[in-house]
């Protein structure tokens, strides 16, 4: 198959560990001018300050990292629901983005601090790093914003972290394996999944296609990694209006054999 971009010009070729290739083109996830907003988000009872792009401008996919998308409000409100998920246990954000589920995550727990909430931009890691500040002053140590590339240099961010008993994504995979998207996220779940035998991913996911949902089942199987879809009328009653407009899944990932995970 052809490269579906040239290497030198804005785009620049990512090879993770397991030699998947993806392309990355900074411009369509950063806005160069920093055109952003704040905006208190309630979630319940739960109000999180957030730094990004808001209102019509946030539905153009050039700020993608940038946006609180309808995916990370809902799995902000399954946290609020099921908030025995985040007390008093290590949780990570993958492709964090403002990092709201990170957020209110932190802001349910008592231990903020176990947080940690991850990107692949330097551009992004600064605006996560900015909200997790307006969250969380004065003497509460609040949760931390590190760079994470999923399946490259996962033994060294572990070595740094540590593993994690409940990890969150939402809305991170828009495309499988012909993308090279989903392998290294299961790889990165796979290797940063505490072994504890209640250990969790959650991704809330925009089903895009059926086949896209069976791939990512299969994918996720091929790192020891169990799917179940949490029922419709298990997810928030407060996000009524955004899953009657947007077709989302809630997914949970456990290991099958907990001894396997890495």
């Amino acid at each position: 198959m052809d490269d579906p971009a040239p290497e030198s010009g804005n785009f620049r070729r990512v090879k993770h560990t397991n030699q998947l290739e993806t392309y990355f083109y900074p411009g369509l996830f950063m806005d160069d001018h920093m055109n952003y907003t704040w905006k208190d988000v309630d979630i319940g009872h739960v109000q999180v300050k957030v730094h990004g792009r808001h209102g019509s401008e946030s539905a153009t996919y050039a700020e993608t990292g940038q946006v609180v998308w309808p995916a990370s409000v809902v799995l902000s409100h399954y946290l609020l629901q099921h908030s025995h998920l985040v007390q008093s246990r290590s949780v990570l954000e993958l492709g964090a983005g403002v990092g709201l589920p990170g957020l209110v995550a932190a802001k349910l727990t008592k231990e903020p601090s176990a947080v940690v909430l991850t990107d692949h931009t330097e551009v992004i890691l600064e605006l996560l790093q900015k909200n997790t500040e307006a969250n969380f002053t004065g003497d509460t140590d609040g949760p931390k914003a590190a760079l994470l590339n999923w399946g490259a240099d996962l033994e060294e961010f572990k070595k740094t972290h540590g593993t994690f008993d409940l990890i969150l994504g939402a809305d991170i995979i828009y495309w499988t394996e012909q993308e090279g998207m989903a392998e290294p996220l299961f790889q990165t779940v796979s290797t940063l999944l505490s072994k504890k035998a209640d250990a969790m991913f959650v991704l809330c996911h925009h089903n895009r296609s059926a086949q896209m949902s069976k791939s990512i089942r299969d994918i996720a199987g091929k790192f020891n990694l169990l799917c179940a879809e949490v029922s419709k009328d298990d997810l928030p009653a407060a996000c009524s209006d955004i899953l009657s407009n947007v077709s989302l899944q809630l997914l949970t990932f456990t290991a099958k054999d907990v001894d396997t995970i890495i």
